[in-house]
């Protein structure tokens, strides 16, 4: 069974009374354990696309299923149960809790799944460790640069070791000898763990890490050339 499967997804917003189609038809499959990647222009439609697979949103019409589960057909109870045991995000933005320390973050993160508190500690040091956090893990978010917060969010992500994480541009604010550490580490749990990643970015150095790359145009997926 594949871990994603679209078909024939729409997705449409109205603004101002007027209509603007987003996602036209878009098909897509994911097996377990692969990375994708999604490039396109700004206002593609690229978040649109990771909000409906996270369950923040849902289609208009077409078949959305992860992990074998219609998330058309799912109620506000049970999409927060898929996210919170079957989904990593790793927002454009962070989202990190300003009151909360780095450690902290990334604990709140593992809460949700039940695991004893010992785990919960274990996982978080361990991950914001992977990403070379070391010296940070009672830093608070305002402390922080804004690669080294966006780090902490991808520790948060990483550490719940789920089976998709979304991840939007999460590269974005980090040099690149961080990048590297980062798609390094996210390769190793891609393979150990058999966690799927769905990327969206507009960085083409990427693509060496991916098993696919398409592209986002006029609401239609498609297959990268050379990617």
């Amino acid at each position: 069974m594949k871990l994603v499967e679209i078909d024939q997804v729409h997705k449409s917003y109205y603004s101002g009374g007027d209509r603007t189609h987003v996602i036209r038809g878009a098909d897509l499959s994911m097996e377990r354990g692969e990375m994708v990647m999604i490039m396109g222009p700004s206002g593609s439609g690229k978040t649109t696309l990771l909000n409906l697979l996270g369950g923040i949103d849902k289609p208009d019409s077409g078949i959305l299923r992860v992990d074998g589960l219609d998330l058309t057909n799912l109620g506000k109870k049970e999409l927060t149960r898929f996210r919170r045991e079957k989904v990593g995000f790793i927002f454009q933005f962070y989202n990190l809790i300003p009151t909360l320390t780095s450690l902290e973050n990334v604990e709140l993160g593992l809460e949700a799944l039940g695991l004893p508190k010992k785990e919960i500690r274990s996982r978080a040091l361990k991950y914001l460790r992977l990403v070379n956090l070391d010296d940070k893990l009672g830093s608070y978010p305002q402390e922080l640069s804004g690669g080294q917060q966006q780090r902490v969010a991808i520790a948060r992500a990483l550490a719940k070791e789920p089976k998709l994480i979304l991840a939007d541009e999460p590269t974005g604010n980090i040099d690149e000898e961080h990048e590297n550490i980062i798609m390094s580490l996210m390769k190793d749990l891609q393979h150990r763990s058999k966690t799927a990643f769905m990327i969206v970015s507009h960085n083409t150095r990427l693509k060496r890490f991916m098993d696919h790359t398409l592209h986002l145009r006029r609401g239609k997926l498609s297959e990268s050339n050379g990617g």
